[in-house]
């Protein structure tokens, strides 16, 4: 029994001796060399990898930037392995990476750098903005230049800008460099109104002209007046209330078309208001009369910006003159001729009030406007029931109380 034991022992150990002793085979290595040497090129111009093998292998080349990636294979030229870049990656600037793959395994990866072609024509992108600025010096508009190459790359930084600049008789240049891919400069605004023209230039190129244009600052105070035909309140004529010439803090005229409010408080302390734009500084609003002996107060605002003086219109009562007719049986009230100042007609449209009261209580206040001259009331027998009535006609603030009429015996 022992003797079985050391033999199975030493048959163990032979099969392990055994098995340790085969010789491994490994695969053998593919080879893979990249030959280029250089590791910038010029945008534009032909960018080659060429690589070399021993084997005669034809891998893949997967290249990619910040415009895209793709595979390409190779021209073989004996032991050598040529990848040519498409133009579409050799022709922009930045970072190209590049990995060589053979059998789904990456064998080489690197990257190369395509510099902007300063040797190309400049070619010059110019951004102006705002377009309009404000009058002062705190308001500015910027001007943003890219120069780049002819496959529109940015030129590299501290590439030298002039910038030129023309307003009125002043005309300006500066320098600058870009950075960042931009050069930049702000067009201060100036205290005259106008357009600043701007231009620039880089290397041989010349950009076309930008325009801003300096509007007028916030208008100043202003003064009001008023012109008129007569001062008499007959509801039909127009005063016109006019501006001075509105400045802005520069002297500048200001904008065409700013509004203008002009504020009227009356004697009863209601507020009207009438408003009108300026043309060349002006502002012209017009209000027709009041009917009724009345004084004005004006002023005029820009609204959150300036405002005027306060000035006061006074309006004179007419001295009308007119007749009041009843019919036969008082149902029927004719007002007319009614004559103004001149002893002209009143106007077409004038407000002429009826007030009706029975034993001194006011029943109804009616109204009607003029037609040639004439006034017609109804006093309706179905509405108007009492015995007895007394009137007071308003014309144009001139009053006429009649005596009380009889309606008890009357009859249409």
């Amino acid at each position: 029994m022992r003797k079985s034991s050391y033999i199975s022992f030493f048959i163990v150990i032979a099969m392990l001796i055994s098995a340790f002793s085969i010789k491994t085979v490994n695969p053998k290595t593919i080879f893979f060399k990249l030959e280029t040497i250089e590791k910038t090129f010029l945008a534009g111009t032909e960018v080659a990898l060429t690589f070399s093998t021993e084997d005669g292998k034809s891998p893949l080349l997967f290249i990619n930037n910040s415009y895209g990636s793709t595979l390409i294979s190779p021209k073989k030229k004996e032991t050598k392995l040529i990848f040519i870049i498409p133009s579409v990656f050799s022709k922009k600037a930045g970072i190209l990476n590049w990995s060589l793959i053979y059998e789904g395994k990456t064998q080489l990866k690197n990257s190369i750098e395509i510099l902007p072609n300063i040797a190309t024509k400049t070619i010059i992108e110019s951004y102006l903005g705002p377009r309009s600025i404000q009058a002062g010096k705190r308001d500015y508009s910027m001007f943003v230049i890219i120069p780049t190459d002819i496959y529109d790359n940015p030129l590299p930084a501290n590439t030298s800008v002039k910038i030129n600049e023309q307003f009125l008789d002043n005309i300006t240049s500066t320098e600058e460099k870009t950075k960042n891919l931009i050069a930049w400069n702000t067009i201060m605004a100036k205290e005259k109104t106008g357009s600043i023209l701007v231009s620039s230039s880089c290397k041989t190129t010349n950009s076309n002209e930008v325009t801003t244009v300096i509007y007028p600052s916030n208008p100043t105070n202003f003064f009001i007046s008023f012109n008129r035909n007569h001062n008499f309140a007959d509801g039909n004529q127009i005063t016109e209330i006019t501006t001075s010439k509105i400045l802005d803090e520069f002297g500048n005229t200001i904008s065409d078309g700013t509004i203008v409010e002009f504020n009227i408080e009356n004697t009863e302390n209601n507020i009207l208001k009438t408003r009108a734009t300026t043309i060349n500084g002006f502002a012209k609003a017009k209000i027709l009369h009041p009917d009724s002996k009345d004084n004005w107060k004006v002023k005029g605002y820009v609204n959150g910006l300036a405002e005027s003086n306060t000035i006061t219109i006074n309006y004179e009562p007419i001295t009308t003159n007119f007749n009041v007719h009843f019919s036969e049986n008082n149902r029927e009230i004719k007002v007319g001729p009614i004559q103004s100042f001149m002893n002209q007609l009143i106007p077409d449209g004038a407000l002429v009030k009826l007030k009706i009261f029975n034993n001194s209580n006011l029943i109804e206040t009616k109204t009607e406007t003029s037609f040639k001259g004439f006034v017609t009331f109804e006093i309706s027998a179905e509405f108007y029931t009492e015995k007895s009535y007394s009137f007071i006609v308003d014309v144009l603030g001139n009053s006429k109380m009649i005596e009380t009429k009889n309606y008890a015996t009357k009859t249409e």
